[in-house]
């Protein structure tokens, strides 16, 4: 299941520049002052949830 970011009080938004991580134009900034899409955002973070080593017990 996807997680869903919530930056109604940390984001922000900008002039359009750059998505880190698509490139596309973006005028919201992640909490850390990142340009990014939440969607990008969203998506990278389940990416890495996906192929981060699973713990052998």
């Amino acid at each position: 299941m996807p997680r869903e970011l919530d930056w109604t009080r940390t984001g922000s938004a900008g002039d359009p520049v750059p998505c880190v991580l698509c490139g596309k134009p973006a005028i919201c900034r992640s909490p850390k002052g990142t340009p990014v899409h939440k969607v990008c955002a969203e998506v990278w973070i389940e990416q890495q949830q996906t192929s981060a080593p699973k713990a052998v017990a």
